[in-house]
């Protein structure tokens, strides 16, 4: 059954598909405080609560919204302001393209001037005044810049020397600017959204590095349960036997078939299991606490006091390993290799950027516009006369039709050329990134080298973990001989009760062997599997 798993805590959202039944769905039944866990039952939990996974998570959604700043300079901005006002906001980095214009807010304006001259039209001139702008601007992945503006005014006179009054005015037009060398190219202009995008993989895949990481802690952690759980109840078993010894030694001594020095060393072993007791408890809530702490301890039934049991068995299964496909897949899957790739990308951006810094900056610049204007037509008798004679009417469509008539247009085009007299910066970035850039690569093929070093190692530590299964296995088998036999030379006066002890004490540590043989032989596997980039997919988990 799939269960897919969102993780979200504020801005993180951590996104994990985990082909395993959800937790405690088909768990046995279990008193209360009890929490009894398979394998892949402890990793979706960890999946779901590790503290780890989340911190990390965070830089990826880090990394993802700074695509989106990025991003945001190339998204077209829209204006709506008085053309030239003074005293208002400014147009962002101060203009279209840089150059020190104002814009303000849809406005109107009422103005008297005194006159210092005949030509003024009127003894006091007074203006009233409605302007507005609408300004289109964007900037492109190339490099070209453009805007597209709209100014339209209407201007209210006292002065008998405007033939329009009152007057509307409008213009209509298209700038563009387009870097030839500097600036030019994807290159210098999206080279912030391209580093956001290339460290967004970076944080991607660090982030499945980390999964991994956790998933393997979880793993071993559970096996160190399970060895935890089954040597307590080995020691449990060797103080039964001591026990069982004890009796019989204190039988014979009873009927006098041997000393009661015999009895003093039976009740020697004993405390000797008592204490080897103690510290197999000791060593299994140590267990329980280190998995508790993988799986979030505040998030289980019962937070620290939770008593976590382990359901799997240490199993072994002799599998044949291939070296050199388990290094190709490794290869091919450790997310490792894919950060160290990942962040050579990130460098190479670096590198094309400051590289075309290096370069004079040209560029194409051009502009070209339409105007129109409108209004009340005032015809005076003569030049310097206030009478009006006739007032043909006039206005705002008048002043359209004229633009879009396209009879008044100008255009410019030109280069703008920046030539840096010493270019130490630029020359500086450049080698920095071009250093970045060779220690990435040497990154990545120490990345590898150590992959393969990994690689070699846990193949021969599977092997290694087997063959001790094997021994430890047969160790126990005979021990366990041994002791039988020598039990029964007990019981009918050939041996002694010191021997018979010294084959419980081997027999005691040949269990306990073989049990960590088997742990260690599973805990090597995991270390396999995710040497190999395989950890995820056994658990059928795919970070999206």
């Amino acid at each position: 059954m799939l269960d897919s798993t969102v993780l979200c805590r504020s801005a993180v959202c951590l996104f994990v598909v985990i082909a395993v039944t959800p937790a405690f769905a088909n768990a046995t039944p279990q008193q209360e405080g009890e929490l009894k866990l398979s394998l892949p039952e402890a990793v979706q939990l960890a999946f779901e609560n590790n503290l780890d996974i989340r911190v990390v998570g965070y830089e990826r959604s880090l990394a993802e919204a700074r695509v989106k700043t990025a991003r945001g300079q190339f998204e077209p901005s829209l204006f709506l302001g008085i053309p030239g006002a003074i005293g208002v906001t400014p147009f962002p980095a101060g203009g279209a393209f840089g150059g020190p214009v104002g814009f303000g807010g849809l406005g109107y304006s009422d103005q008297r001037f005194p006159v210092s001259t005949a030509l003024a039209g009127a003894e006091v001139t007074t203006q009233r005044s409605f302007a507005s702008l609408l300004d289109f601007q964007q900037q492109l992945g190339s490099g070209l810049r453009y805007d597209i503006s709209y100014v339209a005014s209407r201007t209210d006179s006292n002065s008998i020397f405007n033939s329009l009054n009152p007057a509307w005015s409008n213009t209509f037009a298209l700038s563009i600017v387009q870097p030839l060398l500097n600036g030019r190219g994807s290159a210098a202009t999206q080279a912030s959204l391209l580093l956001a995008r290339a460290n967004t993989a970076v944080s991607r895949v660090s982030f499945v590095a980390q999964v991994e990481q956790v998933l393997l802690q979880v793993e071993q952690a559970y096996w160190e349960l399970v060895f935890a759980e089954r040597d307590l109840e080995v020691k449990e078993l060797s103080r039964h036997l001591a026990m069982e010894q004890l009796e019989r030694t204190l039988a014979q001594v009873e009927v006098g078939l041997i000393a009661p020095v015999e009895a003093t060393q039976a009740e020697v072993q004993v405390a000797g299991r008592e204490t080897d007791l103690i510290v197999a408890r000791n060593t299994l809530d140590n267990s329980r606490d280190a998995l508790r702490a993988l799986l979030r301890a505040d998030r289980l039934p019962s937070g620290w006091d939770t008593q976590l049991i382990a359901t799997e068995e240490p199993t072994v299964v002799a599998a044949e390993i291939d070296v050199s496909a388990a290094i190709q897949q490794a290869q091919a899957r450790r997310a490792e290799l894919a950060a160290a790739q990942a962040n050579i990308n990130v460098r190479q951006v670096e590198v094309e950027a400051t590289r075309n810094a290096l370069l004079p900056r040209i560029d194409l610049v051009g502009q070209i516009s339409a105007n129109g204007i409108g209004g009340d037509l005032i015809v005076r008798d003569g030049f310097f006369s206030d009478e009006v004679i006739e007032v043909v009417p006039g206005g705002y469509n008048d002043a359209v039709k004229e633009l879009f008539g396209l009879d008044f247009t100008s255009w410019s085009a030109g280069f703008n050329i920046t030539v840096p007299l010493g270019n130490s910066t630029a020359e500086g970035n450049y080698a920095q990134a071009t250093l970045n850039e060779d220690r990435a690569r040497t990154e990545w093929l120490r990345a590898e080298q150590q992959v393969v070093l990994e690689v070699r190692q846990a193949a021969r530590g599977v092997r290694a973990a087997f063959e001790a299964v094997e021994s430890t296995g047969k160790t126990r088998e005979l021990a366990e001989q041994q002791l039988r036999i020598e039990t029964d030379r007990f019981d009918v006066g050939i041996s002694t009760n010191f021997e018979v002890l010294q084959f419980q004490d081997q027999l005691a540590v040949a269990r306990s062997q073989e049990l960590r043989a088997r742990i260690d032989h599973r805990r090597a596997t995991a270390e396999l599997e995710r040497a190999t980039g395989t950890l995820l997919e056994k658990y059928g988990i795919r970070v999206q």
